[in-house]
């Protein structure tokens, strides 16, 4: 039972969440990018690796 009070009265800490966790939305816009461009590189990558075994088996 006072496990529960204990977790019930974390939810009313004010501090709770760590001041430096905010993130911008500039922010995320920017890792969205960063990560779409990163997918786009592999995509590339896989695509070519499977062109250039289809000259090595050859």
């Amino acid at each position: 039972m006072d496990i529960k009070k204990n977790m019930g009265s974390s939810n009313n800490n004010p501090n709770f969440f760590y001041k430096e966790m905010i993130i911008t939305k500039k922010s995320l816009n920017e890792n969205q990018l960063k990560l779409t461009y990163q997918k786009q590189l592999i995509s590339d990558l896989d695509y070519k690796h499977k062109e250039w075994s289809k000259f090595v088996g050859s």
